[in-house]
């Protein structure tokens, strides 16, 4: 048998019933102004940054749902979202840009709130720190660190190179190798009739894409690296080999080859002046690069010019 309620108890739920109707009701308002959107009288942070998410606009039902039983704000977890993350985000943007071959982690995991501020930010993007600071609360910085960056991590311009979603290309590359690269870098410079044969295998072959210890990123001190392709060409014997001569120099002297040049009379033709290097001004330490363009050349054996030994010796 049914218990008969007392009128306190009848009055009670009533009650309890008009406060939750008229916070739901309340809840629902889609106006963007504390007086008719209770919400921001007490979420009045939400509207003060500088860049505020589009669905605020719409209102607050746009991604949250009251849980129905509970009284809110009295009790926690009375307002829930209307779909998990990120079911609720793809309501407005389209999952095809997340959903690629390669997808990032916290893509996959659902923590597109790891990243960006659900409501408002000062950011651009709604992004909750300052690029390259955000990726590093997942990425080790120190791993981005040495004695030399590129430019374009400390520039926070991470999405030049990377998809901060998904990509069809490993490492979350907006493009593959060598093409994401000449983003920044001339190509004209890779691409002339002779190509040095490790830029089809891929630039990161030589250089790190983020930082390095050595000069261009190198992944070694260059004529270690060389040496790691062309382990026969460590004595100059390639250069010239005369029986019984001395090899030629390809490291430990200065590089005669520099921009500054002084007149001196011509060995071929009397009362004629040439224009030669100025070996009281040596410049950097002769090395491979002091002869081979690294990339391409339009020269035989990717020389930096056709006539290589006149480059240095006057008689050539």
């Amino acid at each position: 048998m049914l218990k008969q309620m007392t009128r306190s108890e009848i009055f009670a739920i009533a009650i309890s019933s008009l406060v939750s109707f008229i916070a739901t009701a309340f809840f629902f308002c889609t106006s963007a102004t504390a007086e008719d959107n209770p919400c921001l009288a007490c979420h009045a942070k939400i509207k003060e940054p500088q860049f505020v998410h589009a669905a605020v606009a719409l209102g607050c039902q746009t991604c949250h749902k009251p849980v129905e039983g509970k009284s809110h704000p009295a009790e926690k977890q009375s307002i829930v979202l209307i779909q998990k993350m990120p079911e609720v985000c793809f309501t407005c943007h389209a999952p095809s840009k997340f959903q690629e071959k390669v997808v990032h982690s916290p893509v996959l995991s659902g923590t597109c709130t790891g990243c960006h501020d659900p409501h408002s930010s000062n950011v651009k993007k709604l992004l909750t720190n300052r690029m390259p600071g955000l990726c590093f609360n997942c990425h080790k910085e120190s791993a981005f660190k040495a004695k030399y960056d590129h430019a374009p991590i400390y520039g926070g311009m991470c999405p030049a190179c990377h998809s901060p979603h998904s990509s069809p290309n490993q490492k979350l590359l907006l493009s593959p190798t060598p093409e994401v690269c000449y983003t920044c870098h001339e190509k004209s410079k890779f691409n002339k009739k002779y190509v040095h044969a490790v830029v089809k295998l891929g630039c990161d072959s030589c250089h790190d894409p983020h930082k390095g210890d050595y000069p261009n990123l190198l992944l070694k001190e260059q004529f270690d690296l060389c040496l790691s392709c062309h382990p026969n060409k460590n004595d100059g014997r390639h250069v010239i080999n005369v029986p019984g001569g001395k090899p030629h120099p390809i490291r430990g002297v200065k590089d005669p080859s520099v921009p500054w040049t002084k007149m001196i009379p011509s060995s071929k033709v009397p009362g004629k002046l040439v224009e030669v290097p100025d070996p009281t001004k040596p410049g950097k330490e002769m090395d491979c690069l002091s002869c081979h363009e690294p990339h391409s050349s339009d020269y035989r054996n990717l020389f930096l010019v056709d006539n290589i030994c006149g480059k240095c010796h006057e008689y050539y």
